[in-house]
């Protein structure tokens, strides 16, 4: 007869595997198209035994997602100190776990402006991600003028963006995004052009300030008699 601990160990080994099945299912199909006997059948379970460890498929796509957010609170934890390496490490992270951006694609196909599942989770992370930002451009690694959110923004399209659209990539690129060519080419470009704008070359700045002396104000400002 099983005890206790054995009873325990087995039910969340099955919360795991309707998770994992769960998590197939809704990356392939969306929350609305994705069906819970499915889910079921791919789990090796009754649709009883689901409902009994989450209740509904809502409740099972809400717990899906909270567990999602913890792992990017830390990756977020995680982030590099310089933002060449932080915008790299987006694209790194992001890239391991495809299903996910699956499951956020459909998310953004059949929500229809609705709230999100978890909404409030979600925006406490995005915070999060932008705190980051702004130790990093305390710290010097972002110029000081740059609007954070947007930066944010950006970062997160340059890192999704060859996974969002793959088929975008193999017609630019020749590639799969998927492929570890494509991957390290992306990580580095990246790396490369976060250091461009963390710190653009001592030539566009010799150039910025060639441009300020020579602008009409700053010739207004040479008094007679006094070299231009």
């Amino acid at each position: 007869m099983a005890g206790p601990r054995t009873t325990v160990r087995n039910l969340n080994r099955t919360r795991e595997k309707i998770l994992a099945a769960a998590l197939f299912e809704f990356s392939a199909r969306g929350f609305a198209g994705a069906r819970v006997d499915a889910i079921a059948r791919r789990a090796r379970v009754n649709k009883r035994m689901l409902y009994y460890c989450f209740g509904a498929k809502q409740d099972l796509y809400r717990e899906i997602l909270r567990r999602k957010l913890a792992e990017r609170a830390e990756w977020i934890e995680s982030t590099p100190d310089d933002f060449a390496g932080a915008l790299a490490h987006m694209y790194v992270t992001g890239s391991s776990d495809l299903n996910f951006v699956r499951l956020m694609e459909w998310e953004a196909i059949d929500s229809g402006g609705k709230r999100c599942i978890v909404e409030a989770e979600r925006r406490a992370l995005f915070e999060k991600a932008v705190a980051r930002l702004r130790v990093l451009q305390r710290k010097g690694s972002i110029p000081r003028g740059a609007d954070l959110t947007q930066l944010f923004i950006s970062m997160l399209s340059l890192a999704l963006f060859p996974l969002v659209m793959p088929q975008v990539i193999r017609l630019i690129h020749g590639m799969e995004p998927t492929d570890p060519r494509f991957m390290r080419q992306r990580a580095n470009f990246l790396r490369w052009l976060g250091e461009r704008l963390a710190k653009p070359p001592a030539a566009a700045r010799i150039q910025s300030r060639r441009s300020r002396n020579s602008s009409p104000r700053a010739k207004a400002a040479v008094r007679p008699g006094q070299p231009a």
